[in-house]
């Protein structure tokens, strides 16, 4: 494979392998037998990993190789003389062979390798069998920097006689437990050494179905279908459907999202049946289409897709989807055994088939503190797609109400004072009512005086930092005033103006900026209010008062204690 190709002409003939690989097994009757089905556990798997050679280098975590290694088996050299030209050759006067072959597409996502690594190479010399082996394996991630190395291990070596070309051709299993979890956009290096001593030439095959040389490491992480969902006619996400919609509304759409850590390219094939209320299929392990785009050879996740027309006289009960994920190497083994083996995964969702029944749903337009929400715009987007062009306005409690709409999902852009606060999509299949909790706040202002009493009647008033009013209310008993508002920076101001001992006071108080994310509260103190009573006309008269007063009692008793004269009578 990889002959002469750049790296874009790698992933162009890998996207063109891997369509061939499933019209292959499209031909097939790939009904997995009850040997081998298995769902995700965690389990480690033998993942086989073969290794390749690419005339034009391409780029793995920043190093720039030929010699790579991914779960495909596209052999360049068909025939035993062919993979002559493809292998690695020491003569005579040299010790050892030593080479370095790389995952390639770059690992998608984290994966875990525990248990028994392996690497299986195809070795002959001219004289004898190898003396020694020595095998390391590295995380390399970008810029070609070394994250973890297991250091040189000494493996566990057995072999068997393979093939014949001018000698014998041996198959060695190198073997040693090790496990490591690799990060994504990461790769695996393995670093093999092959001694058969500087007397004979010795050569490791590799790149040939006869001699398919490869790196087999059990992983915790592989292709699977990590979520199941199913869609109506108009794209909208539902459980429930209804055979007495339209025959162009009689469809359930089944997307399931496939990870891989190992990229798309390795997931081989997503199967979709669907199981009836009696559990017999109405949909019998179809193919699904892929419907992501760009880079999904190497996207750690892709979408896939099957539809189930169904009829008018489609049971009425719970049906049950079941998704099936086939990689490489479940394609691989199917070939050689008839079963996928380990090399399968499941995922299950359920969904509802009964009449269709329409509703009047209301729902509740609240604050953040759960406060109804009057005179707020709202703009209903249908599941079609349309949106109204004129919004409805909410009561004095709050409410909206739909009538005689489907079981369906509605978007809800909501405006208070001319600001987006909620943007919600509501799944309705019943007359609710539904709760849409707002980004409206409400803001506590609290006027106080100088003496830090509150004060009764002051206006407040609340500005945009654009000068925008968007509140005037007076304070209650309790010196408070209560706002809705969007978040945003606002600008207060308290105003006051009453009587104080014959005196009249007018005066004003600034917070700026505030800033309101959250129900919150605010105090303004009004700093000239009360004013100094000494100043007010009230204090001053009452001085007056006090003053002629006691200049009135202080002249009785002066009166009350001067002499009069006595006259005498004449007799």
């Amino acid at each position: 494979m990889f002959r002469r190709l750049s790296k874009v002409k790698t992933l162009s003939l890998l996207a063109v392998v891997i369509v061939s690989i499933f019209a292959t097994v499209t031909s097939m009757q790939l009904v997995q037998k009850a040997r081998g089905a298995a769902s995700y556990t965690g389990a480690a798997k033998p993942m086989e990993f073969y290794l390749h050679y690419a005339d034009t280098p391409v780029d793995v975590a920043g190093i720039q190789t030929k010699y790579l290694m991914n779960t495909t088996q596209w052999f360049h050299f068909l025939t035993q003389q062919d993979a002559h030209a493809n292998s690695f050759y020491k003569p005579v006067g040299q010790p050892k062979i030593a080479v370095d072959f790389y995952v390639y597409p770059n690992l998608a996502g984290p994966v875990t390798f525990n248990g028994t690594w392996q690497v299986f190479v195809w070795v002959n010399a001219s004289a004898y069998k190898p003396t020694g082996f020595n095998l390391q394996f590295y995380e390399i991630t970008t810029g070609g920097v070394t994250l973890w190395d297991s250091g040189m291990l000494n493996p566990t070596v057995t072999s068997s006689i393979g093939e014949y070309i001018d000698v014998p051709v041996y198959n060695y299993n190198l073997s040693a437990p090790l496990i490591h979890t690799f990060n994504a956009d990461t790769t695996l290096q393995v670093h093999l050494e092959v001694n058969a001593g500087s007397s004979a030439d010795t050569r490791i095959w590799y790149d040939s179905p006869f001699y398919p040389s490869k790196v087999i490491i059990p992983a915790q992480d592989y292709a699977r279908p990590v979520s199941v969902k199913t869609y109506a006619y108009d794209n909208s996400e539902t459980n429930r459907f209804f055979n007495n919609w339209s025959d162009t509304q009689r469809v359930v759409i089944v997307r399931a999202t496939v990870a891989n850590p190992f990229g798309g390219y390795d997931v081989n094939r997503v199967n979709m049946t669907i199981l009836d209320p009696t559990n017999s299929p109405v949909v019998n392990n179809v193919d699904t289409v892929r419907k992501s785009d760009g880079q999904w050879l190497t996207q750690f996740t892709n979408l896939y897709e099957a539809n189930w027309t169904y009829p008018s006289t489609a049971q009425l009960g719970n049906y049950t989807v079941k998704v099936s994920v086939i990689d490489n190497n479940g394609f691989y083994e199917y070939q050689g055994t008839g079963y996928f083996g380990p090399f399968i995964e499941h995922n299950d969702h359920m969904f509802q088939m009964g009449f269709i029944v329409y509703y009047n749903p209301a729902f509740h337009i609240v604050d953040d503190a759960d406060t109804p929400l009057s005179s707020a715009q709202v703009y209903v987007t249908w599941p079609n797609g349309t949106r109204e062009s004129l919004p409805r306005y909410t009561d004095a409690n709050g409410w909206i109400n739909l009538t005689h709409v489907l079981p369906a999902t509605y978007g809800f852009t909501i405006l208070w004072k001319d600001v987006v606060v909620k943007q919600e999509s509501v799944f309705a299949d019943s007359d609710g009512p539904y709760t849409i909790k707002t980004q409206v706040y409400q803001l506590t202002v609290t006027v106080l005086g100088n003496n830090r009493a509150t004060v009764h009647g002051a206006y407040v008033i609340i500005y945009t930092q654009t000068g925008v009013g968007y509140g005037l209310d007076t304070t209650d008993a309790a010196g408070q005033a209560v706002f809705k508002l969007p978040k945003g920076v606002y600008s207060i101001e308290a105003h006051y103006s009453a009587e104080y001992w014959l005196k009249v006071v007018t005066t004003s108080a600034t917070e700026t900026p505030f800033s309101v994310d959250a129900s919150k509260t605010a105090t303004i103190v009004l700093e000239e209010f009360p004013p100094p009573i000494w100043t007010t006309t009230g204090f001053l008269l009452l001085m007056a008062l006090i003053a002629v007063s006691v200049f009135a009692a202080l002249y009785i008793v002066f009166l009350s204690r001067r002499r009069i004269p006595t006259v005498k009578r004449k007799a």
